[in-house]
């Protein structure tokens, strides 16, 4: 009798841990919903986290959930990336999932001599 009960009340805290651990667990955001932030909330797979200009460095910056274009107008307005790479336009700068540093060319490294 002891056995079985010992049985039934570990089979009851494991469920209930289970139960506990997959309520905890957060569901990636959808399209338009917040993302990033102190929370660390990421995006559904078909999306990725955009944040606000000049966020490079900030790790617990939010953002919004935002569709990666699949093709972009070549129009020439160069913007910079948080990698530091200017991109022809801002387009291509979201296909290539990249976050803004600002808008226009990124700065020439120096010349080493």
């Amino acid at each position: 009798m002891r056995t079985h009960l010992a049985r039934l009340i570990t089979t009851i805290l494991i469920v209930m841990l289970c139960v506990t651990i997959r309520s905890g667990a957060s569901e990636a955001a959808n399209l338009g919903e917040a993302c990033g932030g102190a929370a660390n909330i990421t995006c559904n797979s078909a999306l990725w986290c955009q944040r606000e200009a000049g966020q490079c460095m900030a790790a617990d910056a939010a953002g919004t959930c935002d569709k990666a274009p699949a093709f972009c107008m070549q129009i020439h307005r160069p913007v910079c990336g948080c990698n530091g790479k200017t991109y022809a336009n801002d387009c291509e700068r979201q296909k290539a999932k990249v976050q803004l540093h600002h808008t226009a060319a990124c700065p020439k490294p120096p010349k080493q001599d």
